[in-house]
């Protein structure tokens, strides 16, 4: 069975202004995804009663905070869902992690929808919440997918590097993986963590879903969205253009 699915995040304007909500609604109304993960998706929330299409699909949402908050839609059950529990080492930092157990025919997915903190966090703290949602995946056999903005921002070691880590307010012990400081872009890194975990990266890692847009020039691109999966094959990945900060990612997966 052919399975579709949208990752976004849609930057909430009731809380940022960034992104006019004009703008990304016909792309909501128009998906043919089965399944949609959304970030900063607050004013969508608010607004889901003006799109027909959504009326009999399930959906749950995040806690809200300054980060907004995640929303799934399923036109498949809801089965069982919730947020993980962080534990106490890795809570302080900012991180969000809603999850669902979808039913797609007799198969279980379980989907993971993410928005990780940036300010006052660095790749240390992401890539050990990344492991903490890895060991999560282990109680489950079936397909798995995580999906959403991890804020991958640290480039390569030098100036750039330097003044990324400033301009997030982020620790030198916050640039520690691994118990060293990695040379590479921190996408490297968390991509390495994810192969050693059984997972594969369907978005091209050297494409950027990420840009700050300045004067209609596109400034700072960067990959932040990720599409991670574990017993699933992906056929098809289509990343639309920046009509957010962020680019929608389309994926097309088979299942039994």
């Amino acid at each position: 069975m052919l399975l579709k699915l949208l990752s976004w995040n849609i930057e909430g304007t009731k809380y940022y202004t960034s992104t006019s909500f004009k703008k990304i609604k016909p792309i909501l109304e128009t998906t043919e995804a089965d399944i949609l993960c959304l970030q900063e998706g607050q004013e969508f929330l608010a607004k889901l009663k003006e799109f027909t299409k959504f009326k009999n699909f399930d959906h749950i949402f995040s806690h809200l905070d300054s980060d907004g908050l995640n929303i799934i839609l399923s036109k498949f059950p809801i089965i069982l869902h919730g947020e993980i529990s962080l534990p106490l080492r890795i809570k302080t930092p900012p991180g969000k992690v809603l999850w669902a157990d979808i039913k797609v025919n007799k198969e279980i997915i379980k989907i993971y929808n993410c928005h990780f903190g940036v300010v006052g966090v660095g790749p240390r703290e992401r890539a050990n919440l990344l492991k903490y949602i890895f060991n999560d995946s282990k109680k489950y056999f079936g397909p798995v997918i995580i999906c959403g903005d991890l804020n991958t921002t640290i480039p390569a070691s030098g100036l750039k590097r330097k003044i990324v880590q400033l301009f997030h307010k982020e620790k030198n012990s916050s640039l520690l993986t691994s118990g060293k400081y990695p040379r590479a872009d921190e996408r490297y890194s968390l991509l390495n963590i994810a192969n050693k975990s059984g997972f594969k990266e369907a978005i091209d890692i050297s494409k950027s879903t990420w840009c700050l847009k300045f004067l209609g020039l596109k400034l700072f691109k960067l990959k932040l969205d990720w599409f991670l999966t574990r017993n699933i094959k992906v056929n098809k990945v289509v990343l639309s253009d920046f009509i957010s900060d962020h680019r929608s990612v389309y994926v097309e997966c088979s299942i039994k």
